[in-house]
């Protein structure tokens, strides 16, 4: 792949020299807390992020998937090759949507697989099998659809939606950035006063993640993107920087006491008020932009830097998507064997241990070549050389994971 050039329609843009391996060391961070958090009663999980504050993986990992969106798409689409992004982005949204439909069906066929074994058709109602086997015809067309999805599988058909949102974003993107946020802005709060939904079928109601509301903060990460690309950030701001540290004491104060789900106890704007992941309300994300602006504008960030792109964490988040789809089948044999035999500390850490152990080899057999066929390999080593110093622009594998 020819490296793209880091300039804008208004000539700001700076280079960018390298792959930033921070990014990919938090989305392994991530993909690592989603594993744990997807084995309901695997005490680990109490650990975990989502419990010392109102965000949690799933507004982290669509931040920075809108960052590498970012560095895959806008060298292009701010030379005017917006037809190219279109393409590419067609593309993604295929690879994305058949590894949902794989994995729904793989995560069908293990629970099958366990009932049979346990010899309890109980097992299919922990994730929302139950309408599938009621009339199947009617059930596999909703899976194919993407009406009906899987507890802790629902994330990919969010990430079709946004992959698909691209081409717009860009265009917006490359004639002036807040423009690009004040259009996504209006989507989401159309999202929550209007409402609008993307609906559930056979079932009543709308897809977990409403995509009219996530978009906004994928949109934040594209714009954060943009500005690494132009060579700028967000400045700090003393003010800013004592809000946002406020903010985040008070949700880790508010979810270690278990204060409940309403934060003003009703007295704000429901979308303002609640913790409900779904619609991503204003508490979720606030949440997570304050953590991302002191995290940026600590000593840590600039330490983080040494992380080393070799690092298993870092080799998980470069690998993402198949890390992910592996994962998420992975925890769903850890939650069967819990649910079947009760909360046993060593049967957990065996779990949990074993599963990351798995999604690290499989990061790095990916990166060895070992799934590719003998042309992919030799296209790779064809490239290699001009991929030593890995770069910003060349394309991030950008899917986001996440706990329902």
């Amino acid at each position: 792949m020819k490296r793209d050039q880091n300039q804008s329609t208004s000539g700001k843009t700076t280079a960018v020299d390298r792959r930033d391996h921070r990014i990919d060391w938090l989305r392994g961070v991530a993909l690592v807390s989603i594993f744990v958090n997807h084995m309901p009663g695997n005490r680990f999980e109490n650990w975990t992020s989502r419990n010392f504050g109102f965000s949690d993986a799933a507004e982290m990992f669509v931040l920075l998937a809108g960052i590498a969106a970012a560095f895959a798409f806008f060298p292009r689409a701010a030379r005017g090759e917006h037809h190219a992004v279109a393409r590419r982005a067609v593309r993604r949204a295929g690879v994305l949507y058949a590894s949902h439909l794989a994995s729904t069906v793989a995560a069908v066929a293990l629970f099958a697989v366990a009932a049979w074994l346990l010899d309890n058709d109980g097992v299919f109602e922990l994730i929302g099998i139950g309408p599938i086997l009621a009339a199947p015809s009617t059930g596999l067309l909703a899976i194919v659809t993407g009406s009906h999805q899987l507890g802790y599988f629902n994330i990919l058909p969010l990430y079709v939606f946004l992959i698909l949102s691209v081409p717009i974003l860009m265009v917006l993107a490359a004639y002036d950035v807040r423009s690009m946020l004040a259009a996504s802005f209006a989507v989401y709060l159309a999202a929550h006063l209007l409402p609008i939904e993307m609906p559930n079928y056979p079932t009543d109601g709308g897809w977990f993640f409403n995509p009219f509301a996530w978009q906004f903060i994928f949109t934040v990460g594209i714009a954060l993107g943009v500005l690494k690309l132009r060579g700028k950030s967000v400045p700090w701001h003393p003010v800013a920087g004592a809000l946002a540290l406020g903010y985040v004491a008070f949700s880790c104060v508010w979810m270690v006491y278990d204060m409940g789900g309403r934060v003003s106890f009703g007295l704000l704007p429901i979308w303002i008020d609640t913790l409900h992941k779904s619609m991503l309300p204003a508490t979720r994300l606030l949440h997570v932009l304050a953590l991302a602006y002191l995290l940026v504008h600590s000593p840590l960030w600039a330490l983080m830097a040494r992380i080393s792109p070799n690092n298993f964490l870092t080799r998980m988040g470069r690998n993402s998507l198949p890390v992910f789809v592996v994962g998420s089948l992975l925890s769903m044999v850890g939650y069967i064997i819990l649910v079947h035999t009760g909360r046993l500390l060593w049967l957990e850490v065996a779990l949990t241990v074993g599963g990351v152990a798995l999604m690290t080899a499989l990061a790095a057999a990916v990166e060895a070549g070992m799934f590719q066929s003998a042309k992919q390999r030799a296209k790779a080593a064809i490239m290699r050389p001009v991929r030593a110093a890995p770069d910003l622009t060349i394309e991030h594998d950008d899917t986001p994971v996440t706990r329902r």
